[in-house]
Formats: structure tokens, sequence, C-alpha cells
């Protein structure tokens, strides 16, 4: 029998891929037909000594759940073509104007054109190292604020210790270079508030950003968390620079020991860290570049006609 399966099951009105880990009993719930997201990740963990299901991700609880609310808050969403905030909706690309209006909050375009796609299922396996899904969807140029026809591919890999590695490929298919930045917008919850979660992260400064948070184009030294530390009543909705690539970030809860680890971060310079006012979860986003990076270029991607471009970030959950 192979410690690792993968299988799909349909509930609340949508398909459910589910990477399992027998030995160790924690599962994995990706969903393709909504933008990939990664909407359950439950480990074992023993609560006074009765077994029990623990999910550190902040999901939704179906397919209805999802159209109501997938926009306060994009939970999980894959950000694709571009990240976070898109000044007015607009940028130049190659000296023509363009515009896009997908989903507009406070005079930004948010969260680029992809985080509700239905991708399709290319490839499961599993053996008894590992179980992955990898998923794909072809954007062909739709939307006249993006006109550039390129497939996004997104391969979560399940493997031991509860380690979960998201590889996610971009290929132009345009005749012409495009502008691209890739993101994952993923919320954790480690139980209780996030008040009392001790965290840690590999930087020691964070992007600037204007009252409508777009950065200026200047860095802030900010050590709170290099050597890690309690949260407390910090609000945070801040970019970090991550200065290395080995534990990029630390999450815990000391009160129940559940802790999340980023082992890497490749292609993902920038941390956005954000709490929301229920305070009972946390978002920690891999960035490939700044917001508006259509505009201030900061981190921005210039991608060849027919050239691929990868991202991977990989974390382990520990109790």
């Amino acid at each position: 029998m192979e410690q690792f399966t993968t299988s799909l099951k349909r509930e609340s009105g949508w398909e459910v891929v589910v990477l399992k880990d027998g030995i160790l009993g924690s599962s994995v719930e990706i969903v393709p037909f909504a933008g990939a997201i990664l909407n359950s990740f439950e480990i074992n963990k023993t609560i006074d000594n009765e077994p029990k299901g623990w999910n550190i991700i902040d999901g939704y609880n179906g397919l209805e759940d999802f159209k109501d609310r997938v926009h306060a808050g994009f939970r999980s969403a894959k950000l694709s073509p571009f990240v976070c905030r898109l000044k007015d909706g607009k940028y130049t690309w190659k000296g023509i104007n363009y515009k896009i209006d997908k989903f507009m909050l406070d005079g930004s375009a948010l969260h680029g054109l992809l985080y509700d796609a239905p991708f399709k299922i290319i490839e499961t396996q599993s053996n008894n190292n590992n179980c992955f899904v990898e998923m794909e969807y072809i954007y062909n140029g739709e939307q006249a604020g993006y006109p550039f026809p390129y497939r996004c591919r997104v391969k979560y890999n399940l493997s031991e210790e509860n380690t979960l590695e998201i590889i996610t490929q971009i290929d132009n298919l345009s005749t012409e270079s495009i502008p691209i930045t890739d993101g994952w917008h993923p919320y954790f919850q480690l139980g209780g508030n996030v008040k009392d979660y001790w965290l840690q992260i590999a930087s020691d400064e964070m992007l600037e950003y204007d009252d409508t948070l777009l950065p200026t184009g200047n860095y802030i030294k900010d050590n709170r968390f290099v050597n890690g530390r309690t949260i407390g009543d910090e609000k945070l909705d801040n970019g970090f620079r991550i200065n290395k690539n080995k534990s990029a970030c630390i999450l815990q809860n000391p009160n129940n020991n559940l802790q999340i680890e980023w082992l890497t971060t490749e292609g993902y310079p920038i941390l956005q860290l954000y709490i929301p006012d229920h305070r009972k979860s946390i978002a920690i986003e891999n960035l490939s570049s700044a917001p508006d990076a259509f505009n201030n270029g900061i981190g921005l991607i210039v991608l060849e006609a027919k050239h691929s471009h990868y991202f991977k970030t990989k974390f382990k959950v520990s109790m």
C-alpha cells in the first residue's frame, strides 16, 4: 500500500482533488474549478489524548460560498498576470495604453485575472514518496486590458513531514514579449487569535506604501520580526523583501505548538502579510513583484515569446 494517494471527490457543488499521506493522516484539498485554490490542509493533531483533524487553511465551504466571498479577501487566490493592486487598472506596454477592470477597489484593479479561472487537471500521480496534482488554465487574451495569451500551470506536491510544494509555470503563448508577475494569496489559521502567534520573517526591510497601498519606490528598515516575536496587536498589510530563501518565514501558535515554516520561496522575493479585522487568520502571500509592477517595474518580468518562467514555494507544517 502506497503511503501517498491522490483522489477526486465531489461535494458542496464542486470537484475537489485530495492529496493524502496515509501514514501521518494529513490531507490537502485543491479545487481546480475555482482558480486552482488550496482550500484545505488538514493535519492530525492530538488534543487531550484524542486525535483531531486541524485545517490550517482559511478556505471556503463550497462553490456558493466561493462565489459569494471570493472578492472579500481573495483567499488562496492565484495572482496572475499581476499581483495585488494595479493603479486605476491602467498601464502602458510598448507604447499602447491598456485598462483592466475585472475587479476594482479604491481606484485599483485587484489580484489579476485568474483568481476564479476554471483550471483543468492535466496529471495526478502518487507513490511512496509523494503525491501531486498538476493543473492548467490557458488564457487566450480575451480581455482587452490584457490581450496576451499565456498558459498558467500550477502543481501541488505533498511529500513527507507534511511538506507541500507549489510550483507555477507561466508559458508565453504570444508572438511578442509580455509583462507578467505571479503570486499566491493564502490565509493561514493555527487556532485562536493571531495576536498570540509567533512570527519570524527573513527580512529587515519592507516596501513603503502610500495611503492607497501602492509602492512609493522606497524601502523602509523594519526589523520587527527578523528575530521572531509575538504579533500582538500589530496591524499588518505590508510587503517584506526577503533576504534569503531558506526559512523565509516561520509562523507558530505557542498555545498548541502548530507551526508553518517556509522552506523556499524561489522567484518570490516579497512576502505580503495581511491580518483581516477578525484576526482569526493571517494572509502570507508569495509575490514575484511589488504591487503595481506593470507601472513601477519593481520585480516585473518581461517574458519573451514562447518562453517560460517558473515560481516555487515550499512549506512544512509541524506540531
